[in-house]
């Protein structure tokens, strides 16, 4: 099909001509292209020259690549089609217009162009832009974006993983489209070769952009039309782009070579430099043992070198100086970026080598009256100059005098660029030129924001002159030049079309530096020259219709989301994964590449990482490497996907789980948002209080309860009280026991008593709601008693929107076994005058007449006034009057010296008009509180004295008639004992619900459900927390468990990644929700004011419509005051976090009362799933048979023994000592043993401290476990019990980094200043947990064997002496308690991290520490400047950790919870041999037959070269069965051959490529033999050459082979080919 019937464009003829005569009637006058001024409508057309405008149409009728020279204005021409495509990508409209460029520069640049000419909605997506890692992410950009601008490199990662889907894209633009070659593996080509399908529903408009069709070798315009399914089209009239560019003169400049004079300074010089470089290699391979090292930093070392060379044959002495002083003050990235390569090596010998030649060249500048200065400098001579810088700087003088000068000088090496930069900068005759470099975007070298101010530089004339690599050859708009110069040839024909295209001002050159010597440059020039000519008459003539084709490429697609890969793109996924993997220092998760020759081909075998699922997975036979090693990856990816390794998105498990919180103290604000959001929830009434009477019966039956109080100290007296519910309560709570806490530590018990059942009738029920009504109102609305008249006849005692229903009542005193109302005490407290009409004075005359008193509002009889509740207006205070004085009256002392005459005259202004009344003993209503609050340890009870004081009655109005001071006292506890017994009834309710669901869970007690569902902010003696702590232990044991059992090709990263998505808050939250867990919660503490009953109902009521306005004005944060309301429908706010801590606090509840089985029931009734089966635990037993093969590698036996323990499967013993970085057998490590290990182990030191100190706080608990379970506490474990003698490791660091740090354990400190951490090595923690991990899968999942393993193991980690506690916690708690606020900052310098800790008051001089670990270095600070804190005086408010256990009781340790029964499976560890055995520790067999043949030298055993001379050779023959060499001993497959393994060990050691050669042939044709010869020359050795000779075979193949295998066997035993039995 071809590209004018894609279905997707323009299927309206009458809107493809509207389109068109729009374009067509444009005016075209002028000859530049301004910008749009930003206050008109943005309409491109406006600028738009003639050529753009047709080359526009064309691309609205078909798919177009447009081919122009730089400046010409392609992308003007793309803005144009985006215009006017935009009604089918503007919002609302679902098409995208998608604009591919590149490099990161020209993605920002081109997207800025966008965004001024056209009014549209343009995303930017780039390397150094967010990662957009899933679909969620990437249909929200789509959503906001109608134009998404990005590298191409990124939307291949998104159609392959199908975030983005080709049928949403209606444009695809593709600048510098030269890259989309068919036989490139660029992402422009993958992109069009898997993904543009021609039996697609709808495919985009394709618009390429390119200065040059043809780039490198193979480059072809028809190819380029092929896969873009477009046709090349170019201006048409030539002539007319003269109006807007003009072209460069070239020149030729020559310069003599230095190559063919032997005898010149720089042979000398390189002579000299080559002796430094093999002198460091040889250094090399005597101190580094580790082979991987050994060959990364031998390849650091070459590359320097070569740079070091070039820069001396391509600007002389200086250059080369210069280019080494760059080097020693760069830093890792920077060098990296210097040599162009992925990961430089930091170690000391190449640094050494750098200081060494540059010691060697700055000596040739001193003498003879050479300066080392560059600007004192006055004579360029060489050989400080070459003769190519000379015949630059002669061009540069020439022109420096011109005005407006402007240079680009184009190199093709970055260290050129900058030691050029640095030459010219410094030259007294070049001061008029200022002069820069511009190379990419990299890391450590530049940034995008230091290029934009370079180019801004250059654009305004602060410069004006560019040193660039090809970073300024592609689409950046850079200012154009009147000088070009190529200093370095381009490499390619469009490298050259693109460089000269900078020089576009009249009367510029274009000037290219070419040797002498070497015509073959000049050729290249004129080859460019031609091919560009040849490029323009073929696209002028050209007349081809495009068509639509599919290219076969091998791709794999998962259907259920049509993420699809290439073999191609697999090479990149593999590798991405493997970087996914778990690793350290000492491990780098790489795959590794074999190959070997098949009979039909070249197969590659991969061998992935020790940890990764799949050990070895191998190619069909395919025609060359490439082709195999892209089907080896492809059939890798695919086999991780099959397994779980890869998503359904074909991404690893790693890259979709949600981003980790920030290391601790690093943001102090990086709380999750999801679970720091509130939401309003409704909470539970419980069942037995909503229970409403009603008031047509004549008797109403309530069930009774008898409140009983008795006050520790008996220094009170309480009226006694009963409970009348409608309903009988749960027996748990009928019988309900609570501890109230008073002030001065005094407390009152109290408990419910059941007595049986009541009836009131309908005027006794009207007087208890008045009663209560009365009561509620004076305790807790007392100033609604202020005035002389109350009424209590409002229609709103009984009220149907009351959540509770309840009467509380006070009982006869003397009736114990049955309780009845008092009656007398509720009629005469209503029959209070307050509560009646206005009473008529009587006359003043009477008021001392018989057994009355002159009250404020009357005269009343002295039986009214005692035992009542009276107000004291100037005072403001009500008051219970006990008694009368009869003994006193107003005249006596008030205090020492005046009466209550004297006092209420002057303090109120009152004259007492009845001084001669006795006085009266008067007591203050109480101020209602929370007496659920937390009791205080530290305050011992004592008694008080009631504080009584003596009122003159004349002051007091009566209120409440009979209303007396043990009745207020009672009243006092009686709110606090009914929030108590609602939330006991909640927790109750809950209990039904979990019971009804699993029996597991009925010994679960309802206070325990209680303490589950009672958070930290009710302020109460118990709290969810400690439960909290319990339950998330056995949540990740539980979880952990199922997962290594379920998932047991996963990696631990990967079955991290799923327990963290299962175990994390957001999850337990849904999963609460759903079973609607919220409502049972309890995040309020009591608030007197918002305790509603009958006779106060709640004032606020909610409805859907209005619950949100109404709660949201009172929500604050969570850190502030609690200022939440009550409304009818009891609704508050909970934190996501609150609910899912509810959910693991269950967990520990049933922990605690039931055991393992009913928190496990409640995780699956959840949604959580934690069974198994013993058959899995079988299985994984079984699997680790695969180690026994290696078991020779360990002495099993002594380990047993040292332990205790005896492996019934001894492959997991053996596994659990498996380092990832030994490779040497069929994969597998103790990673997912250490997952398992660290789970059981959390659960068994959290069972620890919880039952040692049942009283320790909740942050005390966590921080104690905290301290018990961190790698440097078992990194000591494991130094104690000498695990690291018995690990398998193929690191020779790691061994070196282990016995450093057990060497230094227990060692003094190094003193102040930097004190440097005494790194400890993850890995020996790791071994404790996998060991630990180890032993729960042998023993059937027996967490008893475990325990007492455990105890064994760990005990003096976990004794308060042994304690490691966290330095950062200490001091960020000292820091809050004096409101500092505390700034950390770091540095990294050769591998190790310094970080300084200092206040921002300060307070104290800053901390400094350093380490290889940058979190160590910031604990070691942070400990640092806590105690030098302490040392100054300063305290936290509260004890710490170490103060608190050391102040607390022990108690015995109990495996808390574990109920379950041990599986006892089937072992079968068969192959082991005991240590005794004596067997053969030779790790190669060797093979004796040696032919004849005499070699010209012996090889040494000690010495790993046989001689020096200027050639040795080795005769070798090998029998039929081939090299002693096992067919992996270098990290091979064992199907390799040795002619592949070879050639991989001279890659290894960055050695030249052995040479085979047949030799000799012999015999009869029909009978005929080969005989082969190999070359080897080693680096480190440049003076010697090694020859191996094989035996004759029949085939060539086979003689080569012969020889290979001889070849390994010597080089194995001189020590290149690793033993790895013999490592460590």
């Amino acid at each position: 099909m071809g590209s004018g019937d894609a279905p997707c464009f323009l299927q309206n003829e009458s809107a493809e001509k509207g389109i068109l005569q729009r374009l067509s009637a444009l005016s075209l006058n002028g000859d530049a292209q301004h910008p749009i001024p930003e206050d008109q409508e943005k309409d491109p057309r406006k600028i738009a020259r003639k050529y753009q405008v047709d080359l526009c149409k064309k691309a609205l009728k078909e798919n177009v690549i447009v081919y122009l020279e730089t400046g010409c204005g392609k992308t003007h021409i793309a803005v144009l089609l985006i215009y006017e495509m935009r009604h089918r990508i503007k919002k609302p409209q679902k098409d995208l217009c998608i604009f591919l460029a590149p490099t990161v520069a020209l993605v920002q640049q081109q997207a800025k162009v966008i965004k001024d000419s056209i009014d549209l909605e343009v995303g930017i997506y780039c390397g150094s832009s967010n990662h957009f890692k899933s679909v969620h992410n990437w249909e929200k950009e789509i959503a906001e974006h109608e134009v998404l601008v990005m590298t191409p490199q990124i939307l291949l990662h998104d159609l392959s993983h199908c975030f983005i889907k080709m049928e949403q894209i209606a444009l695809l633009i593709f600048d510098e489209c030269h890259y989309a070659q068919l036989e490139s593996n660029h992402p422009y080509a993958e992109i069009m070769k898997i993904f543009y399908k021609k039996d697609a529903v709808k495919l985009p408009r394709i618009f390429g952009m390119t200065a040059s069709p043809k780039i490198g070798k193979g480059g072809s315009i028809d190819g380029l039309e092929s896969l873009l399914r477009a046709k090349v089209y170019s201006v048409e009239n030539r002539n007319e782009l003269e109006n807007f560019v003009a072209s460069p003169k070239v020149q030729v400049h020559f310069y003599n070579s230095m190559k063919n004079d032997h005898s010149s300074p720089y042979v000398d010089c390189g002579r000299k430099l080559e002796e430094i470089m093999h002198q460091s290699m040889s250094a090399l391979q005597k101190n580094v043992l580790d082979q991987s090292v050994l060959r990364s930093n031998k390849k650091s070392l070459q590359n320097r070198h070569r740079n070091l060379i070039f820069c001396l044959e391509n600007l002389g002495l200086w250059g080369a100086l210069q280019a080494s002083q760059i080097y020693l003050k760069s830093d890792q990235h920077e060098k990296a970026d210097m040599v162009e390569e992925e990961n430089s090596s930091n170690n000391n010998l190449c640094y050494d080598y750098v200081r060494q030649v540059a010691l060697f060249l700055a000596s040739g500048f001193t003498g003879d009256g050479k300066e080392a200065d560059l600007s004192c400098v006055e004579v360029l001579v060489e050989p400080y100059f070459s003769s190519k810088l000379l015949r630059l700087i002669r061009i540069l003088s020439n022109f420096r005098l011109q005005p407006d000068m402007k240079c680009i000088i184009f190199v093709n090496r970055i260290v050129i660029a900058r030691s050029l930069t640095f030459i010219l900068r410094n030259l007294k005759l070049l001061s008029s030129w200022k002069c820069d470099f511009l190379v990419g975007v990299h890391s450590g070298l530049t940034s995008r924001k230091n290029t934009d101010i370079i180019l801004q530089k250059f654009r305004s004339g602060e410069l004006n002159l560019l040193v660039a690599t090809k970073v300024g050859e592609e689409g950046l708009d850079i200012q154009t030049c009147c000088l070009v110069i190529r200093f370095d040839l381009p490499e390619t024909v469009a490298s050259f079309i693109q460089s000269r295209g900078r020089a576009r001002m009249l009367q510029s050159v274009y000037a290219f530096l070419v040797d002498r010597d070497n015509p073959s440059e000049l050729d290249l020039i004129e080859l460019f020259e031609k091919d560009e000519a040849q490029m323009n008459a073929e696209i002028s003539s050209r007349t081809s219709h495009v068509q639509i084709t599919d290219f076969e490429e091998k791709t794999y697609k998962v259907d259920s989301t049509s993420a699809t890969i290439s073999s191609v793109s697999s090479i990149s996924l593999l590798h991405h994964y493997c970087s996914k993997l778990p690793h350290d220092e000492y491990f780098n998760p790489m795959p590794q590449f074999f190959y070997y020759d098949d009979e039909d081909g070249t197969v590659c075998s991969i061998i992935l990482p020790a940890n990764a699922p799949i050990h070895q997975i191998a190619s069909s036979p395919q025609p060359s490497t490439e082709l195999a090693k892209k089907d080896a990856c492809l059939k890798a990816c695919q086999e991780l996907h099959k397994v779980g390794a890869l998503t359904d998105y074909l991404l690893p498990e790693q890259d979709e789980k949600h981003e980790e919180l920030p290391e601790y103290l690093s943001d102090p604000d990086g709380i999750n948002e999801e679970e720091s959001r509130a939401e309003l929830h409704e909470m539970l009434v419980p069942v037995a209080l909503r229970k409403p009477w009603t008031k047509v019966e004549n008797l109403t039956s309530f069930s009774c309860y008898y409140i009983e109080f008795c006050p520790t100290p008996a220094d009170r007296e309480y009226r006694k009280f009963g409970l009348f519910v409608k309903e009988p309560l749960p027996e748990e709570a009928g019988k309900m026991k609570i501890d109230l806490c008073l002030a001065r530590g005094r407390m009152v018990k109290s408990q419910l008593i059941p007595t049986g059942v009541a009836k009131f009738d309908k005027d006794e029920i009207a007087a208890a709601e008045m009663f209560q009504k009365m009561y509620l109102r004076v305790i807790l609305d007392r100033h609604k008693f202020i005035p002389e008249f109350v009424s209590l006849e409002s229609d709103d005692a009984y009220d149907s929107n009351s959540s509770t229903f309840y009467l509380l009542l006070p009982l006869v005193p003397e009736k114990h076994d049955r309780i009845s109302v008092d009656w007398t005490v509720v009629k005469r407290c209503l029959s209070s005058p307050i509560f009646k009409q206005p009473r008529i004075n009587v006359d003043h005359e009477t008021s001392q007449l018989g057994n009355y008193l002159h009250l404020a509002n009357g005269h009343l009889s002295v039986d009214d006034v005692v035992g009542s509740l009276v107000y004291v207006p100037c005072k403001a205070i009500f008051f219970f009057i006990c008694s009368v004085f009869p003994e006193k009256n107003a005249h006596s002392l008030h205090d020492d010296s005046k009466s209550h005459v004297q006092q209420y005259n002057e303090k109120f202004g009152i004259d007492l008009a009845y001084p001669d009344q006795p006085l009266l003993q008067a007591k203050q209503l109480f101020v209602m509180d929370n007496l659920l609050r937390k009791k205080r340890f530290s305050e011992e009870w004592r008694e008080k004295m009631e504080h009584f004081i003596e009122l003159p009655p004349e002051i007091c109005q009566l209120k409440v008639i009979g209303f007396s001071k043990d009745i207020g006292s009672s009243l006092s506890l009686l709110p606090s004992i009914m929030t108590r017994l609602e939330g006991l009834l909640v927790a109750i309710e809950l209990k039904d619900k979990l019971v009804a669901s699993f029996p597991e869970g009925t010994e679960i007690t309802a206070d325990r459900i209680l303490e589950a569902i009672t958070t930290e902010r009710c302020l109460e003696n118990f709290s969810l927390e400690r439960l909290e702590v319990l339950g998330d232990a056995f949540l990740k044991l539980a979880v952990g468990r199922h997962l290594f059992l379920k998932h047991d090709a996963l990696d631990e990263g990967q079955l991290t990644t799923k327990r963290s998505n299962v175990v994390n808050n957001s999850n337990l939250f849904k999963l609460a929700t759903r079973k609607n867990l919220q409502v049972y919660i309890r995040d309020q503490s009591f608030e007197p004011g918002l305790f509603f009953a009958v006779g106060r109902r709640c004032p606020l009521s909610c409805t859907k419509e209005t619950e949100e306005s109404i709660h949201s004005q009172y929500f604050i944060n969570k850190n502030g005051a609690n200022a939440e309301i009550r409304c009818n429908k009891c609704h508050h706010w909970l934190y996501n976090k609150t609910v899912s801590d509810v959910l693991e606090a269950l967990v520990g509840a049933f922990i605690v009362d039931s055991g393992f089985k009913a928190a496990s029931a409640f995780l699956n009734w959840i949604g959580i799933e934690v069974d198994f089966s013993p058959s899995q635990i079988d299985n994984i037993c079984s699997a680790s048979n695969a180690f026994l093969p290696i078991s020779n590698q360990m002495d099993v036996t002594a380990l047993e023994k040292e332990l205790g323990y005896k492996f019934a499967n001894k492959g997991l013993l053996i596994q659990a000592f498996v380092h990832p970085s030994f490779n040497n057998h069929s994969g597998g490590c103790y990673q997912r043993l250490e997952f398992l290990g660290d789970a059981v182990l959390d659960y068994m030191i959290t069972a620890y401290t919880y039952t040692v100190y049942p009283n320790l706080k909740p942050g005390h608990l966590s921080d104690l476990r905290s301290a018990c379970v961190n790698n440097t506490s078992f990194a000591d474990v494991a130094g104690r019990w000498s695990f690291h003698k018995f690990i398998i490791c193929d690191s020779v660091v790691l061994r070196e980094a282990i016995t450093k740090y057990l060497s230094k354990i227990g060692s003094p400190g190094t003193g102040d200043g930097h004190p440097e951490e005494k790194a400890c090595p993850k890995v020996l923690g790791d071994l404790v947990e996998s060991y630990m991990g180890a032993i729960y899968l042998d023993s059937g999942f027996n967490l008893n064997r475990l325990w007492k393993m455990m105890q064994l193991l760990l005990d003096p980690v976990i004794s308060i002496s042994k304690l490691q506690f966290n330095p950062l916690r200490d001091l960020t708690e000292l820091c809050q308690s004096y409101n500092w606020k505390i700034q950390c900052c770091s540095s990294k310098k050769d591998g190790k991290y310094t970080v300084s800790v200092k206040l921002d008051e300060g307070i104290s001089a800053p901390a400094l520490a350093t380490s290889t670990s940058k979190k160590a270095a910031k604990r070691m600070a942070s400990k640092q400047l806590f105690e030098c804190l302490k040392a100054q005086g300063y305290k936290t408010k509260s004890a710490s950790l170490e103060e608190v256990l050391s102040n607390s009781k022990a108690m015995k340790p109990v495996l808390i919870g574990y109920d379950e029964t041990p599986h006892c499976g089937t072992a079968k560890s068969v192959g082991i041999k005991d240590s005794e055995s004596g067997c053969d520790e030779k790790p190669y067999r060797i093979i004796n037959d040696i032919s004849t043949a005499k070699p010209v030298s012996t090889p040494s055993r000690k010495s790993p070269f046989p001689r020096k001379s200027s050639e040795a050779r080795v005769v070798q023959s090998m029998n039929n069965n081939g090299s002693g060499i096992k067919p992996n001993g270098i990290g091979g497959t064992s199907t390799a051959t040795a002619k592949s393994r070879l050639y991989e060990m001279c890659t290894a050691n960055c050695w030249k490529p052995p040479v085979f050669e047949c030799f000799q042939e012999m015999g009869p044709s029909h009978l005929r033999e080969f005989c082969f010869k190999v070359v080897l020359e080693m680096g480190e050795r440049p003076n010697e050459r090694f020859e191996f000779y094989g035996a004759a075979r029949a085939k060539k193949k086979d003689a080569a082979e012969n020889v290979a295998q001889g070849a390994l066997w010597y080089l194995q035993h001189q020590g290149y080919i690793w033993d790895k039995k013999r490592r460590g």
